[in-house]
């Protein structure tokens, strides 16, 4: 009989106050093994005692689109305040490690773990944004789009909207962001992603045999430290998501 408990993270943005509680949370829970789905870093935070936490806890990462901007800049990228800070911030080990993470990987041959979508980091999986809306995607679509991969189990981060999607041929889950529990984006629409709480999200997945069980987990942490880091680090709109989990007061 197979059998396996693995705790789900993705999008700890650099807030090391709340992956310490997320960490707490699964030692509880007796996770076998922890996957990070990417985005680990990036924020106006704490990425160096968020990196040196990783580290401690033996997390296994894969590669977010903010992981691979830290490395691999966009030309608009360099003059970003909050890109400068993280660069200072983290040590070379820190850069010569997120080098090296993998954009996709296999666990088990039963999970698929990638950050966005499987081919563009940077792409929802679950989420379509259109002009005036955000839809979750049907399950004839996501199964076209995921009829490359083998595995039954697709796990994927990036929209910070913890969310399990059952389709005909797989089962896709979203654990939620650790730390950034809302925020808006201007590509390919503008648009907001909103938790409306605080708390830091994530899930265990159980697989026996061929079933699989998720439980998504919210955490409480000290938000109001991490929200007054990002206002010392002139970021507001930070403040207020971490805050509030929404984009306005």
């Amino acid at each position: 009989m197979f059998s396996a408990k693995i705790a789900l993270i993705s999008d700890i943005h650099g807030n090391y106050r709340a992956l310490h509680a997320v960490m707490q949370d699964i030692e509880k829970r007796n996770a076998s093994s922890v996957y990070d789905l990417g985005d680990s870093l990036y924020g106006p935070l704490e990425p160096a005692h968020t990196f040196e936490l990783i580290q401690k806890f033996k997390i296994q990462s894969i590669c977010g689109n903010q992981d691979r901007i830290i490395i691999r800049p966009d030309a608009n990228m360099v003059d970003n305040p909050t890109y400068s800070y993280v660069i200072n911030q983290l040590p070379k080990d820190a850069l010569n490690w997120i080098k090296q993470l993998p954009p996709n990987r296999s666990v088990e041959e039963k999970l698929f773990l990638c950050h966005g979508a499987p081919v563009k980091d940077d792409d929802y999986l679950l989420e379509k944004v259109l002009s005036d809306k955000i839809k979750i995607k049907g399950g004839a679509e996501l199964d076209k789009q995921l009829s490359s991969i083998a595995e039954s189990i697709i796990c994927c981060g990036h929209s910070h909207k913890p969310n399990i999607v059952k389709t005909e041929t797989k089962t896709i889950i979203n654990p939620g962001s650790v730390g950034l529990p809302a925020y808006d984006d201007d590509q390919p629409y503008y648009h907001t992603m909103e938790n409306y709480h605080p708390n830091a999200r994530y899930c265990i997945v159980e697989l026996i045999n061929d079933t699989v069980k998720v439980d998504q987990i919210s955490v409480p942490y000290d938000y109001e430290k991490a929200a007054r880091k990002a206002e010392q680090n002139n970021r507001p709109d930070w403040a207020l998501w971490l805050r509030t989990g929404r984009c306005k007061e």
